[in-house]
């Protein structure tokens, strides 16, 4: 199970806000949280920094 969206509404973000930071499309972003797709390890390492956790909260 993907903790993405969790994290990310603590943050009080939107998918668009971190798409943007992520320089990514939001459709993507959508299909992270989604679980239809998983970043890369850079993009998960740049996701887990940017919402203040770890890879690993992430995917518990």
């Amino acid at each position: 199970m993907n903790r993405i969206k969790d994290f990310r509404n603590k943050r009080n973000l939107s998918q668009a806000d971190i798409a943007k930071i992520m320089n990514i499309k939001q459709n993507t972003f959508s299909q992270w949280e989604t679980g239809k797709r998983i970043p890369n390890i850079l993009q998960g390492i740049k996701l887990a920094e940017i919402l203040e956790t770890t890879v690993e909260s992430l995917y518990k």
